[in-house]
């Protein structure tokens, strides 16, 4: 079974063609490894390198020169993993990379495990669990706004709020286990109104974190934004547009698209995941039905639909079918085309559907694009982003966490009318048991193992 006395090494960065790559080690054996494959330029001898400082030389194996490289060198503690650790710069070839790491295996250390370095990290307690799962949302994020938030997360302003809850829960506890323990003797106990004002004002940040979820999704995962509407009504052209290249083949003859295409772009440093649909219509050919069954379903799990009209045609039964499948949707109405002659008449959506005439567009003349983006952020921040200020909650687990932990305190309010001290203590302990589970102080192996096993090898 691997061990954390095991010295680890891994490829830290992607597999590929590249001006860099880099093998990490992290250990007791670290420098001993290291030693044996790594001649510097300047002859000194290892020991006498001091921490944090970088070696240019080359790594060797049997005499022969395998590669140029730097080596830094990082002494415990003050390291990642608060163990010994180098890095090794290559070139980024994956053959000399890939030849480094196979030497270094060779001399002693064992692959590294997906997200060890981290999982030493937290284990070594340089950083709590839910920092460390912040590593792996920098890692994964893919907007400014997303890393933004990823870095609040590693430097500790979540984990400041949960141990924040976890020390007034633990002030209640320590009063209410002393009134156990003295409940005979003349002692000066805490107002059992005061120790409910506490856990409601505990329950009431609860909630508000959790309610940061919806804000912390977008922030993390995105919005999916579908764009829908009748054949050869210009919404592949809009896919491109929005795109700002041509993704979609876009051609006059109706029914081109057959299938979803997805894209991602960043609006306002949210990433949107646009797809362009078949367009749906009554058809008995069976590639466009499996096409418009899946237009179908990516309508149901979208966040916002882009419904377009063609300003240059009269509003048909066809349109008025596909709004009827969207209306209960965020619906953006787009009225495309108007660099033609109007023919549409809106009264149907004004007058059955209260729907104010929707944005007009030109995708062949670029006009009015913008106003498509300023709506789709004036969405995502009017429905899914009006929580309180402060930590938000990108994940899943903790969400969860917390839910459980909103449950218990529910039942704790729901008792004051019958208060046992007893039973109190009982549930603020599976709260702060709850509590550990974001910061790791009440995690198993299993979880941590699950934790991990989403991070990538070298980190």
């Amino acid at each position: 079974m691997n061990t954390n006395k095991d010295t680890i090494a891994a490829i830290s960065t992607p597999i590929g063609e590249g001006g860099i790559g880099i093998v990490r080690l992290s250990g007791q054996l670290s420098f001993n490894i290291v030693d044996k494959i790594f001649v510097s330029s300047t002859k000194d001898k290892f020991k006498s390198f001091l921490s944090h400082t970088v070696h240019y030389g080359t790594i060797e194996n049997s005499g022969e020169v395998i590669d140029e490289v730097l080596i830094t060198v990082m002494r415990a503690p003050k390291t990642y993993t608060t163990e010994d650790m180098i890095e090794i710069n290559c070139h980024g070839g994956i053959s000399c990379i890939k030849k480094v790491l196979e030497i270094c295996l060779e001399n002693g250390a064992r692959l590294a495990e997906p997200g060890e370095f981290t999982k030493r990290a937290f284990l070594s307690g340089r950083i709590d669990l839910a920092k460390a799962e912040a590593v792996l949302e920098i890692i994964q994020s893919e907007t400014d706004a997303a890393r933004g938030m990823a870095i609040e997360h590693l430097r500790g302003d979540f984990s400041k709020t949960i141990y924040g809850i976890r020390d007034s829960v633990l002030d209640i506890l320590s009063r209410i286990e002393l009134e156990i323990d003295f409940s005979q003797e003349d002692v000066d106990f805490s107002s059992h109104n005061k120790i409910y004002d506490s856990l409601r004002k505990i329950n009431k940040e609860t909630e508000n974190l959790i309610e940061t979820y919806s804000k912390g999704l977008v922030l993390r995962e995105g919005v999916e934004v579908v764009i829908c509407g009748k054949p050869n009504v210009g919404k592949s052209s809009l896919m491109n547009a929005l795109l700002k290249h041509d993704r979609v083949i876009v051609t006059p003859i109706a029914g081109t698209t057959r299938d979803v295409i997805e894209e991602n772009i960043n609006i306002g440093g949210i990433k949107v995941r646009v797809s362009d649909t078949a367009g749906i219509i009554e058809t008995k050919d069976r590639v466009e039905i499996e096409g418009i069954k899946r237009s179908k379903k990516k309508l149901d799990s979208a966040d916002i639909i882009l419904f377009m009209l063609d300003y240059s045609k009269a509003l048909s039964g066809q349109d008025k079918d596909i709004y009827e499948m969207v209306k209960d949707k965020k619906v953006i109405v787009l009225i495309n085309k108007t660099d033609l002659a109007k023919r549409i008449d809106l009264k149907f959506f004004e007058n059955e559907n209260s729907i104010k005439e929707g944005i007009k567009i030109s995708v062949l003349k670029k006009t009015g694009i913008e106003k498509i983006e300023d709506e789709i952020l004036k969405r995502i921040y009017n429905e899914r982003m009006n929580v309180p200020e402060g930590p938000v909650v990108s994940n899943i687990r903790h969400k969860r966490v917390l839910e459980d932990m909103r449950s218990v305190l529910a039942r704790v309010l729901g008792s004051e009318e019958s208060y046992n001290p007893e039973l109190l203590a009982s549930d603020l302990n599976e709260v702060i048991f709850l509590l550990g589970l974001i910061t790791g102080e009440s995690c198993d192996d299993e979880v941590l193992d699950r934790i991990f096993s989403q991070f990538c090898i070298g980190k």
